[in-house]
């Protein structure tokens, strides 16, 4: 892979790097680790999320998730990709842990206070239904705090010391569910508002165990230079892109003003965060394997694509049955909703889809990026996202919820389609000098 900046002055040299920086742990042990870290997160989200249907109703509900959901979208441009480059110069550039964690955390704070400034001047015109005071603080929480989370765990993924991971995760999932229930057991009203400064409090604690549990103390931010932020701008736009595809139905079901199904439509994508959860937790203790294959000289490519065909091969026998699973047991779990929420039994069939769909796509992108072909990544992304809006506008007016669902199900095939297509064009042999044999 080509190396597009050079390591600062703190960065050891090839082969210099420190024995704790190394990669530790085996590929089981790391993905058992990951899946401990989301199942233990999962729990007790999915724990307050239970005791949030029952303080909020469908629509205000909607609200919080698309706004929520909006900042989860704007992270990857405000971190500046910082978070990938920390994954790319650690695996293939022996920068040290600490080094690349601090340029990212300042390219994240310096990209998100400026987006959060940008986002709030839109308020009136994205989301004018959500108050200024709660829209910042939910910005800070999941743009600013989450996002310095994010950014630590891919150093994390680079080191494949998932433990890291498996500590935040629970952290932050226990947390959630027990500020939940003390805001409903110690106040008969709760509002938005102590909601979200509750998410305030438990990202700043997840933060530090993040950072202490990855590198053994906290890091600070260095201030990112021009080349830090030219080197991960490419990775903020494609992944950036890849959150707006997957958040901006949620969004326009607000904005286009059916709140209600936004919220039916949210609490129906919650449940499946439990089959979600394990293929994230896959690609993240296989990441920095993909990376070193995708390094490869001259067919990184190969490589990376024939260790991608192998995850999705075994991923696709748990979509499979996960599909099956939300088919026999969709209702049941749907009802611990409650009554207002009876409507998402109906969504979760179509919705059962998303986790095969997700093992279909997600091993081909990261082989695509860890390549060098980041470029056809973005370009595709982009492409797709543009079809998913068009066709959420097109369809959403009329059909509600099932205008979302169906453009979300069709804008994936699109992508899966044309992400293996792409990696099959990259992975063409080529001779040492990189050009087609």
């Amino acid at each position: 892979m080509t190396t597009l900046d050079a390591p600062s002055a703190g960065a050891p040299r090839p082969g210099t790097e420190p024995v704790g920086d190394r990669p530790t742990g085996s590929a089981v042990g790391n993905l058992v680790w990951s899946l401990t870290g989301e199942g233990v997160r999962l729990i007790g989200s999915f724990g307050a999320f239970l005791i949030l249907v029952r303080i909020f109703e469908p629509a205000e509900l909607g609200l919080l998730v698309a706004t929520t959901g909006l900042f989860a979208m704007l992270f990857p441009f405000a971190g500046l990709g910082g978070g990938w480059l920390v994954l790319r110069r650690v695996t293939t550039e022996s920068w040290s842990t600490a080094d690349a964690l601090a340029v990212a955390n300042g390219m994240t704070l310096v990209g998100s206070a400026g987006l959060g400034l940008l986002a709030l001047a839109a308020r009136p015109l994205i989301m004018p239904q959500m108050p200024w005071r709660w829209f910042l603080g939910i910005g800070f929480g999941e743009m600013v705090l989450l996002g310095l989370v994010e950014t630590t765990l891919f150093a994390a993924q680079a080191n494949e010391r998932l433990v890291a991971k498996a500590v935040a995760w629970s952290v932050y999932g226990l947390a959630r569910a027990g500020a939940a229930l003390g805001i409903v057991l110690a106040v008969d009203d709760p509002g938005l508002g102590l909601w979200i400064a509750a998410t305030i409090g438990i990202g700043l604690v997840v933060l530090a165990v993040a950072q202490v549990s990855t590198v053994g103390r906290l890091i600070g931010a260095r201030r990112p230079r021009w080349h830090d932020v030219r080197a991960g701008v490419p990775y903020s736009v494609g992944f950036g892109a890849e959150r707006l595809l997957a958040t901006s139905d949620n969004v326009l079901l607000v904005r286009l003003d059916y709140e209600a199904d936004a919220g039916l439509y949210a609490a129906a994508r919650r449940l499946l965060t439990v089959s979600i959860a394990p293929v994230l937790a896959a690609l993240q203790a296989v990441n920095a394997r993909l990376w070193r294959a995708g390094g490869q000289v001259p067919n990184g490519a190969a490589e990376a694509r024939r260790l991608a065909w192998k995850f999705t091969a075994l991923g696709s026998i748990y979509g499979i049955v996960s599909v099956a699973a939300w088919m026999v047991l969709g209702d049941t779990v749907a009802g611990l909703l409650g009554s207002s929420y009876a409507e998402a039994a109906d969504i979760l069939p179509w919705l059962s889809l998303v986790p095969l769909l997700l093992v279909l796509e997600i091993f081909a992108a990261t082989a695509l990026t860890s390549s060098g072909h980041h470029g056809q990544r973005v370009a595709l992304t982009l492409l797709v996202g543009v079809v998913n809006i068009v066709l959420n506008l097109a369809w959403i007016p009329g059909l509600g919820w099932r205008g979302a669902v169906y453009a979300s199900l069709l804008s994936s095939a699109l992508y899966i389609a044309l992400l293996w297509l792409t990696l099959g064009w990259a992975s063409r042999p080529r001779a040492a000098g990189g050009e087609p044999a």
